[in-house]
């Protein structure tokens, strides 16, 4: 059996839900419903690098 989150060469979809929260998600796998794909197809440190830059451009509450 084939695990898509670990293999070397897997390619890579960022999801964000509609409340919000954020996924890596392996592009050879059906996007969940009600998610929707925000970058990618492209590899895991391209989406890890997405959402990092989400993050830092988030706004730090006080």
């Amino acid at each position: 059996m084939t695990i898509p989150f670990v293999q070397a060469h897997t390619m890579f979809l960022v999801l964000v839900s509609p409340t919000g929260q954020y996924s890596i998600w392996p592009a050879v796998l059906q996007v969940p419903a009600g998610w929707q794909v925000v970058h990618g197809v492209a590899c895991k440190q391209s989406c890890v690098d997405y959402v990092h830059a989400l993050r830092d451009d988030l706004p730090v509450a006080a």
